[in-house]
């Protein structure tokens, strides 16, 4: 006969199973396939997660013969055109990029990064719905080939909930992982990103055949065209006579010749940096923030503003000429400005950023030195002067030797020789403050000195009132600049300053 069971316990019993239904019941919902669980509570949960790293692809990437990709950007296959020997790395290419300079190091790079895989940790075992992990729509899928006919397929779907990483299956096992981040950064690329973005190639350092270190290239010229230039502006190297010339000090080692003649500005920054040499050091390096496609038709030309350029760039480099010629503004992948552009001989269509492109803001009063003629005080013989219709002569005895000094005289009578340096040194200082283009006919005269030298030749200068608080600084002839007639009402003053045997004054 079987055991009675007391009432008290039978409900008991009855009870406590009643609770492990609905305990049971409540893990389905919470952990079940179908839940809405995030990605997250799942890696949490240690009935669904291992934290033990699976090696899913143990390889050679030497023995990987082609490299499929699928993202978003479309499908292409990175392919081994030349195999790794002992003294040389592998070559990769894509086919759609022959004839364009490909980034071995990106193409390397992606077959190395899947020639092993391994996954982070088990996010789900035998997984019945891989739709919530964005698998049955990936977002990416990398298919490995191998030399001896074997092939591997990572399929990769959304991003980790918990940052870095994504996840993935591998050649069909139901099994879902966690990637690493590491092997992330290549995963949207396009092809377009397996091309060497060096718009020029990279200048570097070098000894001569002399041991000499060369350490800057030699720019025979450099010409800008449009982007904030009215004219075009035209740059090139002093010769070697000029830089040797004891008559004239130059604070750079270019000088302007278009759209007028003036010697370059040395502008330094806080550091004491030339800011205006990075138009000449900026053609030692270019590279851009990407490539917007290659073999563009007419029709691309004209909708990213090659028929009417934004700004040209064309210069010499070591013997060899090279024309930049820039488009549309664009912005560049980090979301500041660019410019789009091309460069002669070159397919493609760059973008590169506004930082790494000086040359289509360029302020041209920014560019030349102020200072005109700058002749040494030994180098001059005589000078004639001219202030509002008074003339003075000055003629200086030549130094007898290194140890002795010039003898300065005016009309005749000698002057104190600081005062006469004080003076000397004013008269170098009459400033180009701004570029003439007004009426050649225009401006009154009101003041001229010309520089005699010692070994022949001469120089003047001519300030020509214009009636606005203004003057027109003539250099021989040459009306290209303006000053403040302040600058020959303060001469006037410091002629008086000097023939009264005082030291002029030069601020004003």
């Amino acid at each position: 006969m079987a055991a009675k069971v007391n009432k008290k316990k039978r409900n008991l019993i009855i009870g406590a199973a009643f609770l492990l239904v609905l305990v049971a019941l409540l893990l389905v919902l919470l952990f079940g396939p179908g839940s809405q669980q995030t990605a997250e509570s799942e890696e949490e949960s240690t009935s669904v997660v291992s934290s033990t790293t699976v090696e899913l692809i143990v390889s050679d990437a030497n023995e990987i013969t082609e490299l499929q990709i699928e993202n978003a950007t479309g499908s292409y296959a990175i392919s081994c055109v030349q195999a790794a020997t002992e003294e040389e790395d592998a070559v990769y290419s894509i086919e759609e990029l022959s004839g364009f300079d490909e980034n071995q190091d990106e193409l390397s790079g992606m077959v190395t990064d899947f020639a092993n895989v391994s996954a982070v940790r088990l996010i789900e075992a035998d997984a019945p719905d891989i739709a919530k992990y964005g698998l049955s729509d990936p977002s990416c899928v990398i298919r490995t080939i191998y030399s001896d006919g074997t092939e591997h397929v990572i399929t990769v779907g959304n991003p980790l909930t918990t940052g870095g990483g994504a996840y993935m299956m591998v050649d069909g096992d139901p099994n879902v992982y966690s990637m690493g981040s590491s092997k992330m950064s290549r995963l949207e690329y396009s092809m377009l990103d397996y091309l060497d973005k060096n718009v020029i190639d990279p200048w570097t350092s070098y000894t001569d055949d002399d041991g000499n270190e060369v350490s800057a290239p030699t720019i025979g010229y450099l010409e800008v065209t449009g982007g904030t230039l009215e004219k075009t502006l035209r740059i090139e190297p002093f010769t070697e006579e000029e830089l040797a010339s004891s008559s004239t000090a130059y604070g750079s080692t270019y000088k302007i010749v278009e759209p007028f003649e003036a010697d370059m500005k040395y502008r330094s920054d806080s550091e004491g940096n030339d800011q205006n040499a990075v138009y000449t050091t900026g053609l030692q390096q270019l590279t851009a923030d990407s490539v917007a496609m290659i073999n563009p038709t007419e029709e691309d030309l004209t909708a990213l503003g090659f028929d009417e350029p934004y700004c040209t760039i064309s210069f010499e480099r070591d013997g060899t000429e090279y024309v930049w010629t820039v488009g549309n503004d664009t912005t560049a992948s980090d979301g500041s400005a660019a410019h789009y552009l091309m460069a002669e001989g070159k397919d493609m269509i760059f973008v590169v950023t506004d930082a790494n492109l000086p040359w289509i803001s360029i302020n041209i009063n920014n560019m030349y030195s102020s200072l005109m003629l700058l002749p040494n005080i030994k180098d001059v013989s005589a000078i004639d002067l001219m202030i509002y219709d008074q003339t003075y002569s000055f003629e200086i005895d030549p130094a007898e030797d290194e140890d002795s000094d010039i003898v300065p005289h005016i009309d005749g009578e000698e002057v104190d020789l600081e005062n006469y340096r004080d003076m000397y040194q004013y008269l170098l200082s009459v400033p180009a403050e701004g570029i003439y283009e007004g009426d050649e006919t225009s401006g009154t005269l009101v003041a001229s000195f010309t520089y005699h030298y010692t070994n022949g030749g001469s120089d003047t200068v001519e300030l020509l009132d214009l009636g606005d608080r203004s003057c027109i600084l003539s250099i021989n002839g040459n009306r290209q600049w303006t000053t403040r007639i302040a600058y020959v009402q303060h001469l006037e003053t410091n002629m008086e300053r000097l023939l009264n045997g005082e030291a002029p004054v030069l601020d004003y």
